[in-house]
């Protein structure tokens, strides 16, 4: 039988306790079912029919543990290209060892325990039409088990990935920091039930708060591991060092965590609430746009490489000076990258038409919802083939003026 079908409890696995114990056994049903079809009435007869059955599923079952230790996995495995057997080729190997295996013990009992079982051309045919029948009957049931144990695994799967795609949200914030000089909103849309984007917003004292956006490589559970952290870390540090110092902490610790070279872009600012001062630093992110009140647009490239990818890097830091009516829009490549049916991706210079077009007194999060709308209009009913993130931050207009230094 295939190898891949199922694991056998513990006191099967020994090779010799299942040569000993499963043919015998799998030869009851068939001495039963073979043993009313050619009328047996006596215990010896039936005792006898048992005894040809088990000669049948000794020899079966040789042939199987044969074919799936020795022919697939030495003989078959290495001629394709990534040495692993497909189901299909799995099942059509057994059928054919299960028949080969039919007329050796059919041999084997005519030869000895019963003399003339393949006296005719008659009773080889009917050999062969009952070996090929229970073949393609236990193919069957091989095909049956493998879906059901490859639906289960699949439905584990869901849930486990459900599970960390609800605990990856609940890290997401839902309700932001309210200010009487700035709104802040963000979203995040996940293209898989796990995302690799986050953002964060995460009071720093003083007055100030940062804001941050990630893109992680990658998708799924991993990504979403090395997600949760990067803001972990943010956090503990969010009161204690500048942009720059915070994201070579991370660095350092991404590429000492992270066993298969992940790497993430990433967006951190500080925001000096008294002052409208924006510090911040852009470790190879989509550079997020500065849209000012009177419509002229700045982007924030300022920083270094992406995070993880390098165990010591320094990062520089950018200084911005916000004013009431600004708005700074951060972003992941999930939606500049989105691509409509026709392959045109939705890009940089679209966001930017459509964020010049905001009317200047809109809420952060009335801007990311006319945002999204914009890019589901390109998509034309397609998903996002990326995670979709989304942050606006807008100053007030009745802010004062930003302090000089």
């Amino acid at each position: 039988m295939p190898a891949r079908i199922g694991r056998p409890p513990a006191w099967l696995r020994s090779p010799i306790v299942r040569l000993l114990v499963l043919p015998p056994v799998f030869a009851i049903p068939f001495a039963l079912f073979f043993g009313i079809l050619f009328g047996a009435r006596t215990p010896g007869a039936f005792l006898r029919v048992w005894l040809v059955s088990a000669v049948f599923s000794y020899v079966i079952y040789l042939f199987s543990m044969l074919n799936s230790d020795v022919v697939l996995p030495r003989l078959v495995a290495p001629r394709l290209k990534d040495g692993k057997v497909p189901l299909p080729i799995e099942v059509l190997s057994f059928v054919g060892s299960a028949l080969t295996a039919s007329f050796v013990a059919a041999l084997l009992i005519h030869f000895t325990i019963m003399p003339g079982f393949l006296g005719s051309a008659r009773s080889v045919a009917i050999v062969g039409m009952f070996a090929l029948v229970f073949s393609v009957l236990v193919t069957g049931l091989v095909y049956a088990w493998f879906f059901y144990q490859q639906s289960l695994d699949r439905a584990r799967a869901e849930q486990e990935l459900e599970m960390a795609r609800r605990i990856q949200r609940s890290f997401l914030l839902s309700q932001f920091p309210t200010s009487p000089r700035v709104q802040v909103h963000a979203f995040n849309r996940s293209s898989r039930e796990v995302s690799g984007d986050f953002y964060d917003v995460v009071p720093a004292g003083d007055g100030a708060f940062l804001i941050a956006v990630a893109d992680v490589a990658g998708k799924g559970v991993p990504a979403a591991l090395l997600t949760s952290m990067l803001q972990a870390s943010l956090r503990t540090q969010a009161r204690t060092l500048s942009p720059a110092a915070i994201l070579t902490n991370m660095n350092a610790l991404a590429h000492r965590s992270s066993a298969t070279y992940q790497f993430a872009t990433f967006f951190l600012a500080r925001l000096d609430e008294r002052t409208l001062e924006l510090r911040y630093t852009n470790a190879g992110h989509n550079p997020p746009m500065l849209v000012r009140a009177g419509g002229a647009m700045e982007t924030l490239s300022t920083g270094g490489t992406v995070v993880g990818i390098l165990e010591q890097i320094e990062f520089d830091e950018g200084l911005v000076r916000l004013a009431p009516g600004d708005r700074l829009v951060v972003y992941s490549d999930g939606i500049t990258e989105a691509e409509a049916p026709d392959g045109d991706m939705f890009g940089e210079e679209r966001l930017a038409a459509v964020l010049r077009a905001l009317p200047r007194d809109e809420s952060a999060e009335r801007a990311i919802s006319d945002v999204l709308a914009a890019l589901d209009r390109h998509l034309g009913g397609r998903e996002a083939g990326d995670d979709v993130t989304l942050l606006v931050l807008r100053v007030l207009e009745q802010a004062a003026a930003p302090a000089t230094v």
